[in-house]
C-alpha cells in the first residue's frame, strides 16, 4: 500500500495502519517498515498498555547508553526536549504485509479505509476547535479584537460597517457554515492504492523435495508467479539442497509487487476538488478557509465572498492562536490540519504526549529559516549574537517601543537547532524557569522581513523604521554586506537502485555472508556447495528483507538525525528508509554531504572519522568507547554497505524566496537532475538568488572527497576570484580528452601566473588533480548528448558554485573575526 503526503502526519498514519496489521495478525505480518525500534509505535505501545513502561526503560537502559537519561522512554525524551524521531516524520509510505490468502482484498480495502477514517478524525478535531476557540474568544474579548483588527483591513467609508456585522456573527457556531468545505478538502487529501501478489502458487504447497516426482511442476509454477528474469533455483542450489521453498523467489515477487503498484500509480486518476474564492496563500492549492464559505450547490463557486472578509477572518485566527498564525498569511484546511494536528488533532494525546494549553513555546520544535540560515555563525560567535540583541533591542526601544515586548517574546527563545541552542546556552534550563537574562535567542531577528511578518507591522512608516533598526545593528556590531540570516540550504538525498537491494540483485556470493570457519566446513560437503557459496547470489528471502530494514532505519532514524542535529547545525525534516530531506546552514553544506553519504554506505573515504566518534568496519559504524553520542545506541550501527550510493538535490536559496519555489526547484533537482547523472551517485546543487536567477552545478558522488579536500581551504586563502577566472578560461580553452589532460595543464598554466601564486601553494595540487579527476570521468561519456554533467560547461558552473560557498563562508568567518564597532549596552 502506498499513500502520497507531505507531512509529517505520514509519520502518524503509518504508524497506527502497522500497529492495525500488527493487532490483527501480530508484528511479524509487517515485513515493511519494521515495527521494532520506532519510536512512534514504542509511543503507542506505552499509551495502550502502561504497565509495558518498565520494560521500555530496561531495554533503553541497555540499548541506549550515550548521553540519554538512562532508562527513558519515547515520551520522556520528547518531554525533555532530547530530539527524536517522535516529533520528525519518519516513516516510509509503503507498507508490505503478509495477510492470509482468504482475507487479503478485503483487509486491504479495511486499512485504506483505516487510514481515511484516522485522517478524517484529525481534521474534524482541528475544524471543531477553531470554530469553538474562535466563538470564545469573540464572546470574551471581542470589542477588543476588532478595535486592533478594524484599522488594518484597509476600509472605505461605510464599508467597515459591513465588515463589523459579520464579525459579530462569528460570535454565534450556527453561523459557521464551512463543514462542506472541510469535508471537499479532506476527502481529497490522500491518494492511496494497493495491490496483491501471493506468495507461492496458490494451488501447490510453499515448499517440495527437489527427488519428488512433481517437483519440477512445482518449479515451474513458482517461476512463472514470480516473473523472475533468471531461472530460479540454480543448479548448485538444487544439488546443496533437499529441498527448497518458495522463499527462493522472494526478491523477484517483490519486485512484481513493486511493478504492480507502479502501474497502478501510472493509470490512477485523481480528482481534485473545485478551488472557489481565493487559494493558499502558502501552496496555491485549494480555497483558504472562511467560516462562511459555502461549498454546496449554486455557492460552490463561492460568489458573494469579499477579499476583505477572508482577510478580516485570518487576523482573527492571529489573535485566537497567537504563535500558530501571523495574520498575512490564509491556508487550505489540509494545510490547517497538517500545522495544528500534533496539539489540536489530539495526535499528542494520542500518544501520550502532555501538551499545557497555551504553552505554545513547548509546541514549536521546528526552528524558522531565518534561524536555520544563522545556525553555524550563532554556534560559532555566540557572544556576537547576544551583543547584536542588545543592540537592537536598544534601537527598537527607542523607535518603535509599543512593539519591545512583542519583539522580546520572538526573539528570546531557542534557535530549536539543537547544536546552536547548546552552545547558546550550554545547560538550558525549562523555560517556565528561565530567568530573562537566562533566555535563548532566535535568529528571527537577523531578519528585517521576517520581523516585519511576525510583528505583524502594516504601517509603512513603521516598517521603515524596523528596517533602518536591523541594518543599524548589523552595523554595529561588524555584520557588513550581508546578514547571516540571508542563505539557508534544502538537502534531499534518495539512494539510488533500491529496487534492486529488494530484489537481492545487490547481494553478494553466499560466502560473503558467513564466518570463513563456517564457509570452510561448509565446503568439505562437495563441488556443488563449494559452487553455490562461492558463484550463487545469496537469495533476498523474508528475513534477509528485514535485515535490510534494519539497515534502513538505523541509517534514518540513527544516523542521520545524530549526523544532522549534533555533529551540524542542521535539522531533519524527515528521514524514512531511503529518503531524507534536512535543513542546513550554508556553512555546513559541503561537508555534511560527506558525511551523510558515509552513513549510507558505511564509510568514511576509507579514512578515520574526523571528529574520532566512530569506528568504520564491516559496513557498520561503531561508536567509539568513551565518546557522548546522544541518541545513539551502544552498538554497531547497520548502513547499506560498500558501493551503496545516493543521489543528492541541493537548494541554496536566498531569503526572499518563497518556500513553493525553493522545493519545486529542490524535487527537480534530485528527481529529474542528480538521478539523471550517469549511473546516478549524483549532486546536483542550485543557487536561487534574490532576482529569481539559477546557478546550477552538477557533480558525479565519487568526486565529492577530493572536492572537498581543496575547498575547505578555500576561504582562508581567499580562493573565489581564482575558481571565477578558471570557470571562464577552461571551457574556452579545453576540450574533453583522453590522454592530453588539457584541463590540468591549462589550470596549472593559470595558477602558476596569478600575482599570488605561491599563497595558492597549499591548494594547488588538489585543484588540479580534482580537475584532472573530472576530465577522467566525463570522457567516459562523450558523444553521449544526454550524459549531464559531463560538458566544460558543466565544469565551469561547478567551479562558479564552489566559489559562491568560498566567498559566503568567508564573508561569515570575517563576521566573526571583526571587532565590533561599538560595545552593546
Amino acid at each position: 500500500m502506498d499513500f502520497w503526503s507531505g507531512s509529517y502526519l505520514l509519520h502518524y498514519l503509518s504508524a497506527r495502519l502497522c500497529w492495525f496489521i500488527a493487532e490483527r495478525y501480530g508484528p511479524d505480518a509487517v515485513i515493511t517498515p519494521s515495527l521494532w525500534g520506532q519510536e512512534i509505535i514504542d509511543a503507542w505501545i506505552l499509551k495502550k498498555f502502561p504497565e509495558f513502561e518498565c520494560y521500555f526503560r530496561e531495554i533503553d537502559r541497555l540499548d541506549n547508553c550515550h548521553g540519554d537519561a538512562q532508562g527513558s522512554t519515547p515520551i520522556t525524551r520528547f518531554n525533555d526536549h532530547v530530539p527524536t524521531s517522535l516529533s520528525t516524520a519518519g516513516f516510509p509510505n509503503v507498507i508490505t504485509a503478509l495477510v492470509p490468502r482468504e482475507e487479503a482484498k478485503a483487509f486491504a480495502e479495511k486499512i485504506t479505509q483505516e487510514m481515511r477514517k484516522i485522517w478524517k478524525e484529525v481534521g474534524t478535531k482541528v475544524r471543531d476547535h477553531i470554530r469553538e476557540r474562535c466563538v470564545q474568544t469573540l464572546n470574551d474579548r471581542g470589542s477588543e479584537i476588532w478595535e486592533k483588527i478594524a484599522p488594518t483591513m484597509g476600509t472605505t467609508e461605510g464599508s467597515h460597517i459591513n465588515y463589523e456585522r459579520e464579525f459579530e456573527k462569528w460570535k454565534h457556531q450556527s453561523n459557521w457554515e464551512w463543514n462542506k468545505l472541510w469535508e471537499a478538502q479532506l476527502d481529497h487529501t490522500w491518494e492511496s492504492y494497493w495491490t496483491l501478489v501471493p506468495l507461492g502458487d496458490p494451488d501447490k504447497p510453499l515448499q517440495a523435495k527437489t527427488k519428488d516426482p512433481d517437483y519440477k511442476s512445482w518449479k515451474e509454477s513458482q517461476q512463472t508467479l514470480a516473473q523472475s528474469r533468471v531461472e530460479l533455483p540454480t543448479n548448485p542450489e538444487e544439488k546443496a539442497y533437499g529441498n527448497l521453498n518458495v522463499d527462493t523467489w522472494w526478491g523477484s515477487l517483490q519486485a512484481r509487487l513493486g511493478q504492480s503498484i507502479q502501474a497502478i500509480k501510472n493509470t490512477r486518476t485523481w480528482q481534485i476538488p473545485v478551488a472557489p474564492g481565493e487559494r493558499s496563500t502558502l501552496s496555491g492549492m485549494y480555497s483558504a478557509v472562511h467560516p462562511n464559505l459555502l461549498y454546496r450547490d449554486r455557492f460552490r463557486e463561492g460568489a458573494g465572498l469579499p477579499a476583505g472578509s477572508l482577510r478580516m477572518f485570518w487576523k482573527l485566527m492571529a489573535e485566537v492562536y497567537p504563535g500558530l498564525f501571523n495574520g498575512s498569511e490564509m491556508l487550505n484546511a489540509v494545510e490547517l490540519t497538517k500545522r495544528m494536528a500534533w496539539k489540536y488533532g489530539g495526535i499528542a494525546n494520542s500518544l501520550g504526549v502532555a501538551e499545557e494549553e497555551d504553552d505554545l513555546e513547548n509546541l514549536i520544535r521546528f526552528p524558522n529559516l531565518s534561524s536555520i540560515a544563522a545556525a553555524r555563525f550563532a554556534h560559532d560567535a555566540p557572544e556576537k549574537v547576544k551583543q547584536y540583541w542588545h543592540v537592537l533591542e536598544k534601537q527598537i526601544r527607542q523607535v518603535l517601543p509599543e512593539y519591545r515586548d512583542r519583539f522580546g517574546s520572538l526573539t528570546r527563545r531557542p534557535f530549536q537547532v539543537p547544536k546552536t541552542d547548546e552552545q547558546m546556552i550550554p545547560d538550558p534550563q525549562p523555560l517556565s524557569q528561565r530567568t530573562r537574562g537566562e533566555a535563548p535567542y532566535n535568529g528571527v531577528m537577523f531578519s528585517s522581513r521576517w520581523l516585519v511578518d511576525d510583528l505583524g507591522l502594516q504601517d509603512p512608516e513603521d516598517i521603515a523604521l524596523l528596517r533602518e533598526a536591523v541594518d543599524q545593528a548589523h552595523r554595529q556590531v561588524g555584520l557588513t554586506g550581508g546578514s547571516p540570516s540571508d542563505w539557508w540550504v534544502i538537502v534531499l538525498a534518495d539512494g539510488d537502485n533500491m529496487g534492486k537491494y529488494v530484489s537481492g540483485s545487490r547481494l553478494h556470493p553466499y560466502e560473503t555472508y558467513l564466518p570463513e570457519d563456517v564457509a570452510d566446513q561448509l565446503k568439505k560437503n562437495g563441488l556443488e556447495w563449494q559452487e553455490l557459496l562461492q558463484n550463487v547470489k545469496k537469495r533476498m528471502g523474508p528475513a534477509t528483507h528485514v535485515g535490510l530494514n534494519r539497515a534502513l532505519l538505523d541509517f534514518s532514524n540513527r544516523l542521520v538525525p545524530y549526523l544532522t542535529e549534533k555533529r551540524f547545525c542542521g535539522r531533519v525534516v524527515y528521514s524514512g528508509g531511503d529518503d531524507v530531506m534536512a535543513l542546513l546552514p550554508l556553512e555546513d553544506l559541503p561537508e555534511y554531504l560527506l558525511f551523510l553519504r558515509a552513513a549510507w554506505c558505511g564509510n568514511w573515504c576509507g579514512k578515520r572519522d574526523p571528529k574520532d566518534e566512530f569506528r568504520f568496519e564491516g559496513g557498520f559504524w561503531h561508536p567509539q568507547p568513551g565518546k557522548d553520542l546522544s541518541g545513539l545506541p551502544n552498538r554497531p550501527l547497520f548502513t547499506m554497505g560498500e558501493g551503496a550510493t545516493m543521489s543528492i538535490g541541493v537548494v541554496i536559496a536566498n531569503k526572499g524566496i518563497p518556500l513553493p519555489t525553493v522545493l519545486e526547484n529542490l524535487w527537480e533537482a534530485e528527481k529529474h537532475r542528480a538521478k539523471k547523472i550517469p549511473g546516478k551517485d549524483g549532486l546536483c546543487f542550485r543557487v536561487i538568488y534574490q532576482s529569481g536567477n539559477t546557478l546550477e552545478a552538477l557533480m558525479k558522488g565519487k568526486l565529492l572527497e577530493q572536492w572537498w579536500d581543496w575547498l575547505k581551504q578555500g576561504p582562508e586563502l581567499d580562493l573565489g576570484p581564482v575558481l571565477y577566472r578558471l570557470a571562464e578560461e577552461l571551457p574556452l580553452r579545453c576540450v574533453i580528452s583522453a590522454n592530453n589532460k588539457l584541463f590540468k595543464l591549462a589550470t596549472t598554466t593559470i595558477l602558476a601566473r596569478l600575482d599570488r601564486a605561491e599563497k595558492l601553494e597549499p591548494v594547488r595540487e588538489l585543484l588540479v588533480n580534482w580537475i584532472n579527476a573530472w576530465e577522467s570521468w566525463a570522457f567516459e561519456f562523450q558523444g553521449k548528448s544526454e550524459a549531464l554533467g559531463t560538458t566544460p560547461r558543466d565544469l565551469g558552473n561547478l567551479l562558479r558554485f564552489s566559489a559562491f560557498w568560498i566567498d559566503k563562508k568567508k564573508q561569515r568567518d570575517d563576521w566573526i573575526k571583526k571587532p565590533q564597532e561599538i560595545e552593546a549596552k
